[in-house]
């Protein structure tokens, strides 16, 4: 690259050069001359090299620039996005005698890969119960209405454990088209939900008893800053759209006065769901969480002076080639000979005001592609304000980082994450039920400059136009960049928007009335799996238009599918509240 910068400007120095001084011989005559001296050959070539090594400067400038307006405009878009799976635990039914709580961050190691063993960290809680699921079947006899029914059988006399208001979650495994499909039918066609005890007594609960859990906000599954949740949600979709196939039945505690040890689940449908799969047991599963490859580590520590600058960061005890950092989480500095700790800030953040006497002090990262493969490499330089003196102290740096395993996740199988680690529980046993998400990154390159100027127009526009929503969502399909497939994949259903019609219409939000929009979008239901994995796309736009309300407005939703011309609606929303 530096050879290209050098050629040009040596090029341009002879022929723009005696272009010039033909133009203007009054100022530049000598210029027009072409002289062989080896001496004046040398000056131009050493003029060439230094503008060369000024232009590759600003070059260079340019892209860290966007990198750093990146961060601050959109902190969470530069991250990498972790390879993922779902794990299931399998309690020691025997050892309950009640509710076990798992807390989320609990890490899983998998299979050895190359000497490095990749690490699993869960996102959300997992409530363990002396509580199996025996059998599962779509039963079709009944007269009126096609039942799903599922029968629970209790090892323990705990039924205040079981029969409670939070709800039994339920994890929906299968491929996707038929596990959307299932989604789609447990949300839109359950015309109730009946408890049954071997006693032969029920309770009925009503349709709102199914919760789907995959999009409620403290379910989230990758670390987010504080800014629009649908791009969470988008982003996770495109990660690992299993993650919204989580559903939970709630209320049960209506049904406490008739808790048996075996007790039954009926889903009553409005009609038979069109699926190829035999329903059974293996369909729904208990005691699952998604997992993301993150885990935390040290970095080495660096010795710091006053002459270093961007200075790469490596994880202690990893290999270099298994590792990629997702964010640095502290930076602390010890002066050689003082017992003074020093806490260095993120240098662009809206925090430069120190507090009385202390010192500002602050860290700027850099990312970059890494020569050796398709992974990004950290680097990390601190600075001062420009009226503050720098240290000339030596410091040693103390960071505390969280990280991926690069690509090595990729290699993994189903059932290859199952290794206990020091904060693995000790009464359940544990796997990875789904298959391991490919990790992606976003473009660190001249593609980034687009890329971010596209996200801020975006925000300045209006999602009702589908050019400008196909636009926001292709922003955010990283997987693009490395994984053909499923970036076809992606992209057929990003196409499959048709058309938005909009229309004006009022609602009420707490007795006071909202004026918004109720949006209709036209799909293409060919480039989907299905109507159940149409739906699971349109409740994910559902989640993007309501985060990209106005304040004191409101979005409703609706999808039509082409060309069996179904619709669905949802109800409209302000942001995360529902109105009426």
């Amino acid at each position: 690259m530096f050879s290209k910068y050098f050629l040009s400007e040596l090029a341009y120095l002879r022929e723009m050069g005696r272009a010039f001084g033909l133009a203007n011989p009054g100022v530049a005559g000598m210029l027009v001359e072409r002289g062989a001296d080896p001496d004046v050959e040398r000056l131009l070539e050493g003029f060439a090299f230094l503008t060369a090594r000024i232009r590759e400067r600003v070059d260079d400038d340019v892209p860290e620039m966007v990198h750093v307006l990146t961060d601050l405009l959109l902190p969470h878009y530069l991250r990498p996005v972790p390879a993922s799976t779902v794990i299931e635990f399998t309690p020691q039914v025997k050892a309950l005698r009640g509710r076990a709580t798992i807390p989320a961050g609990v890490e899983i190691g998998a299979r050895p890969l190359d000497g490095t063993s990749c690490v699993f960290r869960t996102t959300s809680d997992v409530e363990l119960l002396p509580l199996t699921l025996e059998e599962a079947l779509l039963d079709k006899s009944s007269v009126t209405s096609p039942v799903l029914r599922l029968f629970f059988q209790a090892h323990e006399q705990i039924y205040p454990e079981i029969f409670r208001a939070e709800g039994l979650r339920l994890f929906i495994h299968a491929e996707l088209a038929t596990s959307a499909l299932m989604l789609l039918w447990l949300l839109r066609y359950c015309r109730g939900v009946q408890v049954n005890n071997d006693f032969g007594k029920s309770v009925q609960l009503g349709p709102r008893a199914i919760h789907p859990l995959g999009f409620d906000r403290d379910f989230r599954m990758l670390p987010w800053p504080r800014s629009a949740e649908g791009y969470r949600q988008l982003q996770e979709y495109f990660t690992l759209p299993e993650k919204f196939l989580f559903f939970e039945v709630r209320g049960l505690d209506a049904a406490k006065h008739i808790a048996s040890d075996r007790f039954e689940l009926a889903f009553q449908f409005e009609r038979p769901p069109p699926l190829e799969a035999r329903v059974g047991q293996e369909m729904f599963r208990l005691y699952c969480t998604p997992a993301v490859n993150l885990f935390s580590a040290s970095a080495h520590p660096l010795r710091h002076s006053v002459l270093s600058h961007d200075q790469l960061l490596r994880a202690e005890g990893v290999e270099p080639r298994h590792m990629e950092i997702f964010s640095v989480d502290s930076v602390i500095g010890l002066q050689a000979g003082a017992n003074e700790r020093r806490t260095y800030r993120p240098f662009f953040e809206f925090a430069h005001a120190a507090g009385h006497g202390v010192e500002p002090a602050f860290y700027r990262l850099r990312r970059a592609a890494s020569p050796i493969d398709d992974g990004i490499d950290t680097y990390l330089s601190l600075e001062t304000p420009r009226d503050v003196m720098p240290s000339i102290e030596e410091e040693t740096l103390s960071i505390e980082l969280t990280c991926t395993h690069r690509s090595l996740p990729t290699r993994l199988q189903v059932g290859d994450v199952h290794l206990p680690t020091i904060t693995s529980p000790t009464n359940a046993r544990f796997k990875n039920i789904s298959p391991v998400s490919r990790p992606a990154r976003a473009p660190l390159g001249t593609e980034l400059h687009w890329r971010l100027l596209s996200h801020l127009a975006v925000n300045q526009q209006t999602l009702s136009d589908v050019e400008v929503l196909r636009r926001l969502l292709e922003l955010y399909n990283f997987k693009g960049l490395t994984d053909d497939l499923a970036a076809r994949a992606t992209r057929l259903r990003i196409n499959a928007i048709r058309s938005v019609e909009v229309r004006a219409g009022t609602r009420f939000l707490e007795g006071s009335p909202l004026r918004g929009n109720r949006v209709t979008a036209a799909l293409d239901e060919t480039s989907f799996l299905g109507a159940g994995d149409a739906f699971l796309f349109g409740c994910i736009l559902d989640e993007l238009f309501a985060s990209n309300v106005t304040v004191n407005s409101f979005n409703e939703l609706g999808i039509r599918l082409q060309p069996s011309h179904m619709e669905y609606t949802w109800p409209p929303r302000n942001g995360s509240q529902l109105t009426l």
